[in-house]
């Protein structure tokens, strides 16, 4: 168990400190807002305190000089730098997680020290939803994509349509119809209810089926769809600090157009911008969709910081032709409501808070990614110790007695890439990708990982 005290109760705090405690760690939430706190209150059984997170007098409050860790995600930057200062410099905390959400922060040329601000790890909401969309757009087809191991392995999660040739068949057959294709399914949602995939599980239309292969395997993704070509039209909706980081990585792989509604806006991405054409004018403007083929562009991706104005200008580009759409929505209420409606909703929440639990739960976990909707996790772990101290090392996945909503989906050994089956072998330094489909399981996977120390 890890005391651990959350600066900021917005939505990533609040679910973070949630997760953490259910995870059965000491959890201390501080905010400004009282009204936050009594909402939190209703709904989680934590310590909160009332304050400014950057004042020592709270840290102090918080019991900061006796927590393990500090992970400041208030809505301001400047106060989430300062409070893991003080954090560091009054009390020793010995790790600081700071959210940052400025550009200015995060780019390599404005020489940004996050330890000059005693910050042990940065997490950056631009970065991770730039990253995020990008995965989607390298892979047509996917309404979620990953990896695992520096890229060595990928998951993909797509939708099964009804004129799909795996459509209706076993997963067994899955084999058959592409004999030379090494690919695993871990996880099978239907109508929001997960199934543990076997070879006599028949695919079904509007299933979400969640796939793990290696990258030159991945062309498996046509065989689910009718049409998986490769994107060349993108056009973003909004030119504000995700627009303008996504534009910077797409713009040398796709024929890109900018809309920013904003002057000032839409000229700073202009100029920071080399080949992408940049549009002063209203995303939700029909003639402008209509002058600017929005019946050509392939990907339509609302990224302003207005949820009311993603979801509008999604719904009227798809209803104007565009091929797919992709909105970032904040807010799980607005996600449930228009999830059909548009092709690929993107929660800042979900990407954040996978980042920030891989930081957070062990250092064994290199990576956490949030399976829908947060019901799910996906974790990349390595395993340390040898057959004496570890309850892994040596042994056969056949004989982890497992219960069926954990999957291991691979090992992965140095750069190779073994998918996993029973009478497959875990060894000292493996890279275990997991797949944990009911959440209360998370402190037993914690469990199993440890290493412990004998005395001899």
């Amino acid at each position: 168990m890890k005391k651990i005290i959350v600066f900021g109760g917005g939505q990533v705090g609040s679910s973070v400190a949630k997760i953490l405690s259910d995870d059965g760690n000491d959890i201390t939430l501080v905010d400004y807002d009282k009204d936050v706190l009594t909402a939190l209150k209703e709904k989680i059984d934590i310590k909160t305190i009332h304050g400014l997170a950057s004042y020592p007098s709270v840290q102090k409050l918080a019991d900061a000089e006796n927590s393990d860790m500090v992970i400041a995600v208030t809505g301001s930057d400047e106060v989430n730098m300062a409070a893991c200062h003080i954090a560091k410099s009054l009390f020793n905390v010995p790790k600081r997680i700071a959210r940052l959400r400025a550009n200015e922060y995060l780019r390599d040329e404005d020489n940004f020290d996050k330890l000059f601000f005693s910050i042990s790890e940065v997490i950056s909401p631009n970065i991770l939803l730039t990253d995020y969309v990008k995965n989607i757009l390298d892979h047509p087809g996917a309404f979620q994509a990953f990896e695992f191991a520096s890229g060595l392995v990928q998951v993909l999660a797509a939708t099964v349509l009804s004129d799909g040739p795996l459509s209706g068949k076993k997963l067994s057959e899955f084999k058959n119809h592409m004999p030379n294709v090494d690919v695993k399914v871990v996880a099978i949602y239907r109508q929001n209810k997960h199934i543990i995939p076997n070879g006599d599980t028949v695919i079904l239309p509007d299933d979400d089926v969640f796939f793990l292969a290696t990258e030159e395997n991945m062309r498996f993704m046509s065989e689910l769809r009718k049409s998986t070509e490769k994107p060349h039209n993108v056009m973003i909706a909004g030119g504000g600090r995700v627009g303008s980081a996504l534009a910077k990585k797409l713009e040398t792989i796709y024929n890109l157009k900018l809309i920013e509604k904003d002057k000032h806006t839409a000229k700073r991405a202009s100029l920071e911008l080399s080949s992408t054409v940049v549009l002063n004018n209203d995303i939700a403007d029909e003639s402008l969709l209509t002058n600017e083929n929005i019946s050509d562009v392939d990907y339509f991706c609302a990224v302003t910081n207005n949820d009311q104005m993603n979801i509008l200008s999604a719904k009227l580009a798809k209803d104007m032709g565009a091929k797919k759409t992709i909105a970032i929505v904040n807010k799980s209420s607005y996600r449930n409501l228009v999830s059909k409606e548009i092709d690929i909703v993107v929660s800042p929440e979900d990407v954040t808070i996978g980042s920030l639990l891989a930081s957070v739960r062990t250092s064994d976990i290199v990576n956490v990614h949030q399976l829908m909707a947060g019901d799910a996790e996906a974790m990349e772990i390595i395993v340390h110790g040898d057959s004496k101290t570890s309850k892994l090392v040596g042994k056969k996945i056949s004989q982890l007695d497992l219960p069926s909503s954990i999957v291991i989906g691979a090992l992965v050994r140095g750069d190779q890439v073994l998918l996993a089956n029973d009478d497959l072998t875990i060894e000292t330094d493996d890279h275990v990708i997991i797949f944990v489909l009911e959440k209360k399981e998370i402190s037993r996977i914690e469990k199993m990982f440890q290493v412990s120390v004998g005395f001899f």
